[in-house]
Parts: C-alpha cells; sequence; structure tokens
C-alpha cells in the first residue's frame, strides 16, 4: 500500500511539473488540431520580450503541403513539410511563420548558434522540442528524416525571402541559411504580437 501511495505521489509529481511548463493549448478552428505552446521570454538591452511558439511542427494540411515519402503516420509524428508559398500563410490567423529575428533571440539565449541547439532540440530546456523530421525535393524524394531538421523561417514577417534554420543529431549548434523555395521543410508558428 506504501508503495502505491509513493508511486501515485511520484505520478502527480511529474504531472504537475510538466503542467508547469506547458504555457497553454492551440486549438486550430481549421481542422480542429490541437498544438500545446511555450511562451519563451528573451533578454534585450535589459528589456524582456516575450514570443509563444508552438511546441510541435504544424500539421495543417493545404496545397504544398507534403508527409514525409507520403505516409500520413509521419505527418502524425512530425508535422507535415510545405513549400515555401504554403509555408508563409500555412500559420493560423493570428500567428505566423517563425521569423529570423524570433530564431536569433532564441538562439542567443541559449548560449549562441554554437551551442543553442542542444537546449531547442526534442528534450532540451526551452520545450520546443524541435524534431529532425527531415526534408522533401519537388521531384518527390524525401531524405534526413530523423537526421536533422529544416525550418522555414523568414527575415521579417510577410518576407518574400526564403530562410533556413537547420538542425542537426547529435550536434549542438544550428545554422541559418537561405535556400531554394521548392524544398519541403517543417514550419513552426509564432504568435502574433
Amino acid at each position: 500500500m506504501k508503495s502505491l501511495i509513493m508511486c501515485a505521489l511520484l505520478s502527480f509529481h511529474l504531472n504537475a511539473t510538466f503542467a508547469q511548463d506547458l504555457t497553454g493549448v492551440f486549438y486550430d478552428p481549421r481542422d480542429g488540431q490541437e498544438y500545446e505552446t511555450v511562451i519563451l521570454e528573451y533578454e534585450s538591452n535589459d528589456i524582456t520580450i516575450s514570443r509563444e511558439w508552438f511546441t510541435a511542427n504544424l500539421n495543417f494540411e493545404k496545397e504544398g503541403s507534403f508527409c514525409y515519402k507520403n505516409y500520413q503516420e509521419y505527418c502524425n509524428t512530425y508535422g507535415r513539410l510545405y513549400n515555401w508559398t504554403a509555408a508563409m500563410d500555412a500559420c493560423p490567423g493570428g500567428w505566423h511563420l517563425s521569423t529570423q529575428d524570433e530564431w536569433d533571440m532564441l538562439t542567443k539565449s541559449y548560449g549562441g548558434v554554437r551551442v543553442a541547439a542542444a537546449e531547442i532540440k526534442e528534450g532540451g530546456d526551452s520545450g520546443l522540442d524541435i524534431l529532425m523530421a527531415g526534408f522533401g525535393e519537388s521531384d518527390g524524394s524525401y531524405i534526413d528524416i530523423g537526421v536533422n531538421g529544416y525550418y522555414w523561417n523568414t527575415p521579417e514577417i510577410k518576407s518574400q525571402i526564403p530562410g533556413l534554420i537547420t538542425f542537426h543529431t547529435g550536434e549542438e549548434y544550428l545554422s541559418s541559411d537561405q535556400i531554394n523555395d521548392t524544398h519541403r521543410n517543417s514550419v513552426r508558428c509564432v504568435k502574433d504580437y
């Protein structure tokens, strides 16, 4: 009986700790899917800036979005991959595709681009749980699932320039590049401010 009570108390403590880390849940009215969210705070010139992020990759089906190798199971786990045109307006109303400035603030908060990925990827302290969802090409080929994560971003909200944030399995660094707009990459949404 004593061990049952201890298990129940431990379970309550773990659930309570998780609930404290969870900021909220957003229900996408377009398809009824739910996304956990987390608010991350950044310090900039003695000012605290807050941004609310999805903690999962977007999984909204629309033209220009794809499941890795066309398997629904991958979408259920990793979210959908979007070409650039689809990515620019894939996030629900009141949310936007993450910007380069938001990624810069995030990486700076976790020690910079050389070490921040460890805290941003799945299991890291940020709570964002970035996944290694791979990417797709316009010819229908897909690579790198479980190895690398590729995330669209923009230099600014509503920008037409495709940017890319890349995470690598087993590495603490992340990279920021520009890429061909026909690639199929993951999307993380950030609440409008």
